[in-house]
């Protein structure tokens, strides 16, 4: 089950939204948004540990870590998008995300994708629920 607290300026009240079921695509979804983020951290790791070892990156390499440098707003926008979708809440959309996550959002959508790959913690531990 994954669950989401937003806030509604419209209303001025935090209404809490759930959905008990992740369908199999939307799981997929997530596995491969999950797989590409781990590999460009593998990816900057490598280049970074070249770099600490004193070696020069070359032309292609500099710009690979610049590119993967400059990836957390790309994220972002895949995170809101693959979370609003996997709430079957007409409620629950990006701009609602935008609007209604106080500015740990990232962090809030990262424990949400965690529990719709199986990773759900216990209620009384769940963002949702503090």
């Amino acid at each position: 089950m994954i669950k989401i607290n937003l806030y509604d300026p419209a209303t001025d009240e935090t209404k809490h939204y759930e959905q008990s079921r992740i369908s199999f695509g939307e799981l997929k979804k997530v596995l491969k948004f999950n797989k590409m983020q781990q590999e460009d951290a593998a990816s900057l790791k490598i280049l970074n540990t070249k770099m600490d070892n004193g070696k020069a990156l070359t032309s292609a390499e500099e710009k690979k870590y610049v590119e993967l440098s400059g990836k957390d707003d790309v994220y972002l926008n895949v995170m809101e998008e693959l979370v609003a979708s996997l709430f079957k809440n007409p409620k629950v959309t990006v701009q609602s995300i935008d609007d209604g996550l106080e500015s740990d959002g990232m962090s809030t959508l990262s424990d949400i994708l965690a529990d719709a790959m199986g990773g759900v913690e216990s209620d009384t531990n769940h963002p949702a629920k503090k």
